[in-house]
């Protein structure tokens, strides 16, 4: 068969038992299960489809699959999660597939655009509602890997609302998972040739799945190119530090220190938010939080991590020509060889000071000793850190 349309149907099912289509459409239709087995197909459309039982697309031959707008509608069925295992209903399989082109969940494609006009609906004017299913497995899918589809998007993840499972993947080209909100994802022997892209994805993991799928995922997950992590947000400090990491390393390895610079940072802060979180009570609990607020202030605050260079010499600037100056003026804890002081005066001691110069014209009295003495600690740390943090970033 060439072409198939299903529009505006009710039906128990459909099923393709070793068939041959051209192209399968099922447009705003409700049925209850969808099975295709093998079969060829070179190009599946499901838009708008609600269902109350599953999705099954098995050991079969797809070129092109997109899948729009299409939620899970059932009812209270129960099964094995009463016995704490994943819900039966509610799935959209995808396993044991040949000769794959693309994925698409919720992309728009000129015949997604051509069907919408068909039905008088504007394509530009129409809000797409997510993909709802309590869990979306794609597994052993093959990738055609022709040479002119290694540099595209061969697998994309928008909207999509629920648990997944991304299991024996080779991507042949780039994969993105957009705007998304993801219940305990799965990544189990997933390899991509391009780069990988989460962006605008809430990432929402139990304590079983931080505890046993989240340590796994830097090695189950292999990204030859690089690993974007954009705007998105997680329910635990542990899961953005895993997934951070993943991205530093991935730009480490290609080459780029400053994105990786950037990731590095953003993983420290939530490893360091992590620790607050532990479940620690009494004096460990003080001691976590005097730690955090000391890692804070030396290397958050200062540096960045040894990631920024430029912020230990506005904070040394800022410190050594208003901060302390201002202190000694209003304590009038120096004196010099002048009988009356300025505040050039001031300022000239304080960078004396910080610098270790100690010319002796000028010295301190009184609490000026304290904020002399501070000062001093002051300007030798934050010089260190400079030199540290400017020879790691241009001399590595």
């Amino acid at each position: 068969m060439k072409t198939i349309l299903f529009d505006s149907v009710n039906v128990p099912g459909i099923t393709f038992y070793n068939s041959s289509v051209g192209r399968l459409v099922v447009f705003g239709s409700e049925l209850r299960t969808f099975l295709i087995h093998g079969s060829h197909v070179f190009g599946l459309n499901l838009l708008r489809v609600r269902f109350s039982n599953s999705i099954y697309v098995r050991n079969s031959s797809v070129r092109y699959l997109m899948i729009n707008s299409t939620e899970y509608v059932g009812g209270d069925e129960r099964g094995e999660e009463e016995y704490g295992e994943k819900r039966a209903v509610g799935r959209i399989e995808l396993s044991g597939l040949e000769n794959v082109r693309r994925v698409g969940i919720n992309v728009r494609y000129p015949l997604m655009r051509r069907i919408l006009e068909e039905h008088g609906i504007k394509p530009s004017a129409s809000s797409e509602r997510s993909v709802k299913a309590t869990s979306l497995v794609m597994r052993d899918l093959q990738f055609d890997r022709a040479a002119r589809f290694k540099r595209q998007v061969r697998l994309s993840i928008r909207r999509f609302h629920g648990n997944i499972v991304l299991e024996n993947l080779d991507v042949f080209g780039h994969a993105e998972i957009l705007a998304s909100w993801l219940k305990n994802p799965e990544f189990v022997h997933m390899r991509v040739m391009g780069n990988m892209i989460f962006r605008r994805v809430s990432f929402n993991g139990d304590f079983s799945w931080n505890s046993t799928v989240l340590p796994n995922i830097p090695v189950e997950l292999n990204v030859e190119g690089f690993v974007e992590i954009e705007d998105c947000r997680f329910n635990s400090h542990r899961a953005a530090e895993v997934l951070y990491r993943l991205a530093r390393i991935s730009w480490e390895r290609n080459g780029d220190f400053e994105r990786a610079d950037r990731y590095y940072y953003l993983e420290m802060v939530e490893k360091r938010q992590s620790r607050l979180a532990g479940r620690r009570r009494g004096i460990k609990k003080l001691f976590l939080k005097m730690e955090a607020l000391f890692e804070w202030l030396f290397a958050d605050l200062t540096c960045k991590y040894g990631t920024d260079w430029k912020r230990p010499i506005l904070i040394w600037l800022a410190a050594v020509n208003v901060f302390f100056p201002l202190l000694f003026f209003l304590t009038k804890s120096v004196e010099g060889l002048s009988g009356s002081m300025s505040f050039l005066d001031y300022e000239y001691f304080s960078v004396v000071t910080a610098t270790t110069l100690g010319y002796g014209d000028y010295h301190p009295i009184g609490v000026g000793r304290v904020i002399a003495s501070i000062e001093a600690l002051f300007g030798m740390f934050m010089w260190a850190v400079f030199l540290t943090v400017f020879a790691r970033r241009y001399m590595r």
